[in-house]
C-alpha cells in the first residue's frame, strides 16, 4: 500500500510539473509564467495562425509578419503584495483600491454585508475627483499582484512611464475591460505587444519618432467607468490616441432577453441539469466526480481530457426562440438615430460621445474597435481546447442559441461601425478581421496567449494606417504640455477599517 501511495504521489508531482502547476498545494494552481517562446506558442495553433499570417503577408507587405513572433522584454517586477493567491471573487476587496464613494453607497455597503463574503480588516480606497462613483476600483500602483499582474506608478498594467511625454513621442492609450487588460498571468497584453511592434515598424520606415502605449483597462467595468478613467486617469498623460475595445459587459443575458422571445419557461444562465458542464474549479449539480477532482489533481485533469476523446461538442438542444427587433435594425447599415431601441447601445453611445469630446478637446483622437465574439450557428467545439467556450455559451448565456448570440453581437458591432462613421472616428474592425477560431479563446470573449497576439496584430495593422496618415499630414508627433511630476488624480491611498463600514 505504501509503495502504491508513493507511486501515486510521484506521478501527481510529475504531471503537475509537466502541466505547469505549482508542485505543492491542495488545489491546483497554475504557475503563471510563459509556457513557451512566441514561435513555439504560435506553432501550437498553426491551424489558425498559418492562414492568418499568410493573409496578412498578402494584405500588408509594408509590415513584416515575422514581427508576430517577437515580444518585448520581460517587465521588471515591482514589490509583491504580501497576500496569498485568492479566488477571483475575492480580488476586488483584497487586492484592489476601491472608490470610496462606491464603498460608502447603499449598494456598496450591501455588498460588504453579503453572507459568506470575506471582508478584510482594512479596505484600501481612493477619493474620486468630482465625487463620482466611477470607476469603482483601481489597481494598486507599482505592484506585483498575486494574480501575476504587474502595474506601474499609475496603477496601469505594463511598464513604467513618466507623466510628461518625452520629445518626438506618440502616446496611445487603450481602454476597456477584461478583454483589454487580458488575463493577469499572460506575459503580455495586446497593448504591450503593439508598442513593441510599433517600434519595429518605426525603425523599418526610418521614422524619427517613438511610441509609448498605455493599458488603462481593468476587468468588470462598463462604458461609464471607462469614461471616468479616460477623463481623470488617462488624459493627464498627454496621449495622442485613445483606443476603445469593449463589448461584453453591456451585452449580458438580461440585456439580450429584451430582444428575444423564448418559447416556454426558462431561467437565465441556469440550464436544466445535465445539459452542460461547468467551469473548472466550480462545483454544482452538473459536475462529475472527475470534474471536481480535476480542480485538485493533475492526474484527474489529464484523465478527463483523455476520456473526452475526439468527439466534438455540439450546441445542446434549446427552446425555440426568435429575435423581436424590427427587420431594419437587423441588417444593413445601423440606423444611428434609433440607437435607443437596441441592447445597451444608447448608454454606450452617450459615454462614447463624452469620451470623444474629452479626447478631441485635448487635441487627441479616438479610435473605436468592433468586438470579437466566438459564437456561430452550428459551431462544434473541441472537448479539451474549447471546453470553457462551450460552458460559457451554454451556461452563462442560457437559453440563447449560438445563432441569436451571433446576430445580436453583429448588431452591436454594426452600431459601433455606424457611430464611428457618423462621428468621423477611426475604426479598427477587430470583430471582422480576427478569425473566429476555438484555438484563440479562453472562453467566447477572452483570448488566450495566441488569441491576444493575433488580436494585437489586427489592432497594430489598423493603427499603422492611421499613424502613417497623420505622420504624413504633420499632425504627430505633438509636443506634450508642461506637467508636474505627479498625476493630479492618482495619489495616496487611504484605508477604512471594516468596522467603520459594517460594524464587525
Amino acid at each position: 500500500m505504501s509503495v502504491a501511495l508513493f507511486a501515486l504521489v510521484v506521478s501527481e508531482g510529475v504531471l503537475r510539473l509537466i502541466g505547469g502547476y505549482h508542485l505543492f498545494g491542495f488545489r491546483l494552481e497554475a504557475v503563471h509564467a510563459p509556457v513557451a517562446d512566441p514561435v513555439t506558442l504560435l506553432d501550437m495553433a498553426s491551424e489558425v495562425v498559418g492562414p492568418f499570417a499568410e493573409d496578412w503577408r498578402q494584405k500588408r507587405s509594408d509590415l513584416d509578419i515575422a514581427w508576430l513572433q517577437t515580444s518585448p522584454p520581460p517587465l521588471p517586477r515591482p514589490p509583491a503584495l504580501d497576500l496569498p493567491l485568492l479566488p477571483q471573487r475575492d480580488w476586488l476587496l483584497h487586492y484592489y483600491v476601491l472608490n470610496e464613494v462606491t464603498v460608502r453607497s447603499p449598494v456598496g455597503l450591501a455588498l460588504l454585508r453579503t453572507p459568506g463574503l470575506i471582508v478584510p480588516d482594512q479596505l484600501s480606497v481612493f477619493t474620486p475627483p468630482g465625487g463620482i462613483p466611477a470607476p469603482h476600483y483601481r489597481y494598486p500602483t507599482s505592484s506585483t499582484l498575486p494574480t501575476g499582474l504587474v502595474t506601474n506608478s499609475f496603477g496601469f498594467r505594463g511598464r513604467e512611464l513618466t507623466i510628461g511625454k518625452p520629445p518626438r513621442t506618440v502616446r496611445i492609450a487603450f481602454v476597456g475591460a477584461s478583454t483589454t487588460v487580458e488575463a493577469h498571468y499572460v506575459p503580455h497584453s495586446a497593448p504591450e505587444l503593439i508598442e513593441h511592434w510599433l517600434g519595429q515598424w518605426a525603425d523599418k520606415q526610418g521614422l524619427d519618432v517613438r511610441f509609448e502605449v498605455i493599458n488603462a483597462a481593468r476587468e468588470a467595468i462598463q462604458s461609464h467607468d471607462i469614461r471616468a478613467i479616460v477623463a481623470y486617469e488617462v488624459m493627464p498623460l498627454a496621449i495622442d490616441y485613445l483606443v476603445y475595445y469593449e463589448g461584453a459587459n453591456q451585452f449580458q443575458p438580461v440585456t439580450l432577453q429584451k430582444h428575444v422571445a423564448v418559447d416556454g419557461a426558462y431561467e437565465l444562465a441556469v440550464p436544466p441539469a445535465g445539459i452542460v458542464g461547468d467551469y473548472d474549479g466550480v462545483e454544482d449539480v452538473d459536475t462529475t466526480w472527475l470534474d471536481r477532482s480535476a480542480s485538485y489533481s493533475a492526474m484527474a485533469r489529464y484523465l478527463r481530457s483523455a476520456m473526452a476523446g475526439s468527439e466534438r461538442l455540439a450546441e445542446p438542444e434549446k427552446p425555440s426562440q426568435r429575435i423581436t427587433l424590427a427587420p431594419e435594425l437587423r441588417s444593413g447599415e445601423f440606423p444611428i438615430d434609433r440607437v435607443g431601441e437596441v441592447l445597451e447601445c444608447a448608454a454606450i453611445a452617450r459615454d462614447l460621445d463624452e469620451i470623444r469630446s474629452v479626447v478631441e478637446d485635448d487635441g487627441a483622437r479616438l479610435v473605436l474597435s468592433t468586438f470579437w465574439w466566438l459564437a456561430d450557428d452550428g459551431m462544434m467545439l473541441d472537448p479539451v481546447w474549447a471546453k470553457n467556450v462551450h460552458v460559457h455559451l451554454n451556461r452563462s448565456y442560457w437559453p440563447f442559441s449560438y445563432a441569436v448570440i451571433r446576430e445580436l453581437a453583429d448588431i452591436q458591432n454594426r452600431f459601433f461601425v455606424a457611430w464611428a462613421k457618423d462621428r468621423g472616428v477611426d475604426l479598427i474592425d477587430v470583430g471582422a478581421e480576427l478569425p473566429r477560431h476555438e484555438q484563440l479563446g479562453i472562453d467566447a470573449i477572452h483570448h488566450n496567449a495566441v488569441g491576444i497576439r493575433l488580436k494585437a496584430w489586427v489592432m497594430f495593422a489598423g493603427l499603422t494606417r492611421i499613424l502613417a496618415r497623420d505622420l504624413e499630414a504633420g499632425k504627430i508627433p505633438r509636443a506634450g504640455p508642461l506637467t508636474g511630476s505627479e498625476h493630479p488624480h492618482i495619489g495616496p491611498v487611504q484605508t477604512i477599517p471594516r468596522e467603520q463600514l459594517i460594524g464587525r
